[in-house]
């Protein structure tokens, strides 16, 4: 047996565990790197100044300075019709709910989103609900049957209602393309709540007819 003196044991022992040290050194050295090149930004890749929305908003908003923001995007990831200017937002009206940070859209815009949801023959008008509860229920894209809703000496294709008659049906199947909340004080209970619909020219006549806020609506399952 050889014995090693206990000065050169040490050494050795603390010699023995430098391999397991920078094994292990190395291996935290490329994990920080490999989490440094997946969080920075590509060197290479092209970005794009959008307009985002500052704050969460309700339909029916007139876009202000204070509702926007602009934020810089991957070219990748810039929506189609995407708001890149604020002039070509400021004072354009929102027709749907919108989170903080969401991109602006075209499609987004009531006086350019729905021309473009308009099929052919259709228009777009903007009828009041009878009751601020209904909307409620209602979204953006949904079918409804619209109702006339009010006293019988109202009048539907020029005629009055047939007498104990509370209600005829004025639409069937009706695309909604904005669901915009009533103003000032009723907002807080739903009253005098409006809807943006797509109809044809017929259906569009007969509900011309009707005074405003005598419209009930009702969900259609679908198909």
């Amino acid at each position: 047996m050889v014995l090693v003196p206990s000065r050169f044991a040490r050494h050795l022992s603390i010699l023995a565990g430098w391999p397991r040290r920078v094994a292990a050194l190395l291996c935290l050295a490329l994990a920080l790197l490999s989490a440094l090149i997946s969080h920075a930004p590509a060197a290479s890749g092209h970005t794009a100044s959008v307009v985002v929305t500052a704050k969460p908003l309700r339909p029916g908003t007139v876009l202000r300075a204070t509702d926007l923001a602009a934020a810089r995007w991957p070219d990748a990831l810039v929506p189609a019709a995407a708001v890149l200017r604020f002039s070509a937002a400021l004072g354009h009206t929102v027709g749907a709910a919108m989170t903080r940070g969401e991109p602006l859209t075209a499609a987004r815009l009531l006086d350019t989103g729905i021309s473009a949801a308009l099929d052919p023959g259709q228009v777009a008008l903007t009828i009041s609900l009878a009751g601020g509860s209904q909307a409620a229920i209602l979204q953006a894209g949904a079918l409804v049957d619209l109702y006339a809703a009010g006293a019988d000496s109202a009048l539907v294709d020029g005629q009055p209602l047939p007498g104990g008659t509370a209600s005829r049906r004025l639409g069937t199947s009706v695309r909604i393309l904005a669901v915009l909340p009533a103003a000032g004080a009723g907002a807080l209970d739903g009253d005098g709540s409006s809807l943006v619909i797509a109809a044809d020219r017929s259906t569009a006549a007969r509900l011309a007819d009707r005074p405003a806020g005598h419209f009930l609506a009702s969900l259609v399952p679908p198909s």
